[in-house]
């Protein structure tokens, strides 16, 4: 196990980071369980993929990008739409060299389709391909998804878009997954959705259980996830052994820990995970127009640790704990020049998951130093982290509970 205490003193006086001491410490202050790695049953193939995948990076704002209509940008253009550089191969190796392990992909395809059936602009899936495959031939776990497509014509889990939802998320993964049948199923992953929801109502981002609507949305991303399933294990190829991620409403632990929420039926067993979004306290992971914004984060401090931990025991307990891996595939905070508390709540995240056997991919959107949604820790220009700090980290958390 790797110690922080012997980490670089060059960076630790730049950003202290937590010694396993204290990160034990405030793991056990709440009163939560102890290591509950492990599943009970005989090792799947996404358990095992799910315990390898170590810790991960979100290539965020990139190719998630959705231009202003008045932009002018199209097709490969839009990768920089949101202010982020053309991707590299030279990125990706350095964020391995880095210690990441795993890369999430998050892809909006919208603006990439064209006529009634959704048809992909062929140089778009092109330009993905190549991407994946530089994260493969680093010997990275790669998680692909359809990112910002929440909008009418698109996908909406609402009654009155739930139809031409389904027919876009069929349409949009038929040709996903044949463009990848060929692509091994031991290091790409397909997960499903990304924050599906309803925008611009009250259960938004949070379900609210009392409320028709919600319930029905919640149950027709029940219906999106078997449409996904069904779609692309009938594309066959790699596709029939692959292992394929499912979120719940908002991609939130409420989304998912309700007893309404279902996996999908799958012809091929042990091929299903979960994943969930996670970004908590939330006052102090974003920047709130309403409310305190708290920029303190206390590792002894129960109010700080503990909505972390209720979030992710109780994900534990829905699905780890009954042999279904789950992927926390965003964290992180917002810049609000509190980079020292930042650290901590960032690496707390990471331990107290890996505690709990749930892997994590940090939500990177190479935005540096802008207060209120700057959340870079990766310098894509320069090829090098802005500080070590935070990936050192998040690393010697992962490592705390390493087998």
């Amino acid at each position: 196990m790797k110690e922080t205490s012997g980490l670089s003193n060059y960076h630790k006086k730049k950003l202290e980071i937590p010694t396993t001491e204290e990160l034990k410490k405030a793991l056990s202050l709440t009163g939560g369980s102890a290591d509950k790695r492990g599943f009970p049953a005989d090792e799947t193939k996404a358990q095992r993929i799910a315990e390898d995948m170590g810790l991960g990076f979100n290539l965020g704002n990139t190719f998630d990008a959705v231009p202003h209509p008045d932009s002018g940008l199209k097709g490969g253009q839009t990768e920089t739409a949101w202010g982020n550089p053309y991707t590299t191969r030279d990125m990706i190796k350095k964020l391995r060299e880095s210690g990441f392990k795993t890369m999430r992909l998050p892809v909006t395809w919208h603006p990439h389709v064209s006529g009634s059936s959704d048809v992909i602009d062929k140089d778009w899936m092109a330009r993905i391909r190549e991407v994946v495959e530089w994260c493969l031939d680093e010997d990275m776990y790669v998680i692909l998804n359809t990112h910002h497509d929440i909008l009418e014509g698109f996908l909406l889990p609402d009654n009155d878009h739930i139809e031409r939802s389904k027919e876009f998320m069929k349409n949009v993964w038929a040709q996903i997954s044949e463009a990848f049948a060929d692509v091994t199923a031991e290091r790409l992953v397909f997960e499903s959705l990304n924050e599906i929801r309803v925008p611009r109502t009250s259960y938004e981002w949070t379900p609210d259980y009392s409320n028709p609507d919600c319930l029905d949305a919640m149950r027709n991303t029940n219906d999106l996830n078997d449409i996904f399933v069904k779609t692309v294990r009938a594309c066959g190829g790699e596709n029939a052994d692959r292992c394929l991620v499912l979120p719940g409403y908002s991609t939130s632990m409420e989304g998912v820990c309700w007893e309404g929420f279902r996996l999908p039926e799958d012809i091929a067993p042990g091929l299903l995970m979960v994943s969930a979004h996670v970004y908590s306290p939330a006052h102090f992971t974003f920047y709130l127009k309403e409310g305190i914004n708290l920029t303190t984060f206390d590792l002894e401090s129960e109010e700080s640790v503990k909505p972390i931990d209720d979030r992710l025991e109780k994900l534990y307990d829905c699905f780890v704990a009954k042999g279904i891996p789950v992927l926390l595939d965003e964290f992180g905070t917002v810049d609000k020049d509190n980079d020292a508390d930042r650290l901590k709540c960032i690496v707390y995240t990471v331990a107290k998951a890996s505690q709990l056997g749930i892997r994590c991919c940090y939500w990177d959107n190479g935005v540096y130093k802008r207060y209120g949604d700057g959340m870079a820790v990766f310098d894509r220009e320069n090829l090098e982290m802005y500080d070590e700090g935070p990936v050192e980290g998040m690393l010697a958390a992962v490592n705390m509970f390493a087998r």
